[in-house]
């Protein structure tokens, strides 16, 4: 009689069953098998194995709208306005490091393993790029020393929500796996610039949306950072290599794409942006440094730059930065060509009511003024909350008594410019 040991026993004999060991072999074999055949390097180390992939790309390489090498005369001084940290001035961003790390997750918790560590850097002509790969989560340690004697070769590093994201998360690995923690003396986050350069303009920051619409960059056949959890684990678990390489060159691209987009805020800031609006967000910023001079070129440079919502908000700031550096002619001729070309609600009548008053005493344009702020704010939906009803009139009566008693004609700049 045959009995169910002796049937499971000819089973696994013919190879149909496979236990949990035999699975395990299978996957381990799976997994020492060259994903990138002539492109890869295996060291050994105390604490085990470690996997990277190392590869070239010439400078003349065309990534987006641009090539990689657009990067090698960007000066640290020009990302001091849009990083907000002076101590870039001397930052060689030629010299830096690029980090972009993928994940089992994005809460960055202790639990959270760091899969694939991408870096990038410049050297004779080329623009490497290697990736430490976590073959096995046992062989973290081993990944994460080498890839800490790569960060201590580098005083620059340069990422991509990196302060909020990629370094805590490697520092908590490295702490968790007792190693030190790699520091570099400049830490360059794009994430930070995009948004000071580039909130206004875009619906987002994302870096997908950064690379259409300042790098002119569409990916096809892009892996969703969301699925790279998962095919990590079916390597794991199955030996699935297949999908894990779309993987490698997601990373790939994303450390091109901050080479490129860390050319272009140099380039922006040195008076190239990628679109003519950009000259408002620089400014603000310059406006925001105190470089006064700097902002009114670039308020200048925004309010002809031909879309008339840009336009419009720089001549408010533009008018603004007058009144605030006493240049009061210059701030009112602003606010009647606001005025004339019905920018900016009730905003240059008020700042013209203001300015007739108490810089040029013409008491009569300034009475002109306020009766057409009453006239918008009896208008529903003309007034803002700029209008305050018992204050217009109180100037009203104010500036009747002034101009019984004097011979100001009723004559301002908007009649001038006519």
């Amino acid at each position: 009689m045959v009995t169910l040991r002796d049937r499971l026993g000819r089973l696994r004999a013919a190879g149909e069953i496979k236990t949990g060991k035999s699975t395990r072999r299978m996957v381990d074999e799976i997994c020492m098998r060259p994903l990138f055949p002539g492109e890869e390097q295996v060291q050994q180390t105390l604490y085990g194995t470690c996997y990277f992939r190392e590869i070239a790309f010439p400078a003349t390489y065309i990534h987006g709208s641009g090539p990689l090498a657009e990067l090698l005369p960007c000066r640290g001084s020009d990302l001091v306005l849009p990083a907000g940290d002076p101590g870039l001035a001397a930052f060689v961003p030629a010299e830096a490091l690029f980090v972009d790390i993928e994940t089992t997750g994005l809460s960055g918790g202790t639990g959270t393993l760091v899969i694939l560590i991408g870096m990038c850097w410049y050297r004779e002509g080329k623009f490497f790029v290697r990736q430490y790969f976590l073959t096995d989560p046992a062989r973290e340690k081993a990944m994460l020393i080498h890839a800490g004697e790569m960060l201590e070769r580098f005083s620059g590093l340069v990422t991509f929500n990196g302060r909020t994201f990629d370094l805590p998360l490697l520092r908590t690995r490295q702490i968790l796996a007792g190693l030190p923690q790699a520091a570099p003396e400049h830490h360059l986050d794009l994430l930070f610039c995009a948004r000071r350069l580039w909130k206004g303009r875009l619906t987002s920051c994302s870096l997908k949306t950064l690379e259409q619409e300042v790098l002119e960059l569409w990916r096809t056949d892009d892996i969703p950072g969301a699925e790279i959890p998962g095919i990590y684990f079916n390597y794991l678990r199955r030996g699935e290599t297949e999908r894990l390489r779309a993987v490698f060159e997601h990373n790939v691209q994303d450390l091109l794409s901050m080479v490129r987009l860390l050319a272009v805020v140099a380039q922006a800031v040195a008076g190239s942006p990628p679109h003519p609006a950009d000259h408002f967000a620089l400014g603000r910023l310059y406006a925001g440094q105190g470089a006064w001079e700097k902002a009114i070129e670039s308020y200048r440079k925004a309010a002809a730059c031909g879309s008339l919502q840009v336009a419009a908000n720089a001549l408010l700031h533009l008018s603004l930065l007058y009144k605030r550096r006493g240049r009061w002619p210059e701030a009112a001729g602003i606010w009647a060509q606001m005025a004339r070309a019905g920018w900016g609600g009730p905003f240059p009548f008020l700042e013209l009511a203001k300015y007739y008053e108490h810089r040029e005493k013409n008491y009569r344009a300034a009475l002109a003024m306020t009766e057409y702020l009453l006239y918008m704010q009896s208008r529903p939906g003309q007034a803002s909350g700029q209008l305050h009803p018992a204050a217009l009139l109180c100037r009203r009566e104010r500036l009747r008594r002034k101009a019984a008693g004097s011979f100001s004609p009723c004559r301002s700049v908007i009649d001038e410019e006519e």
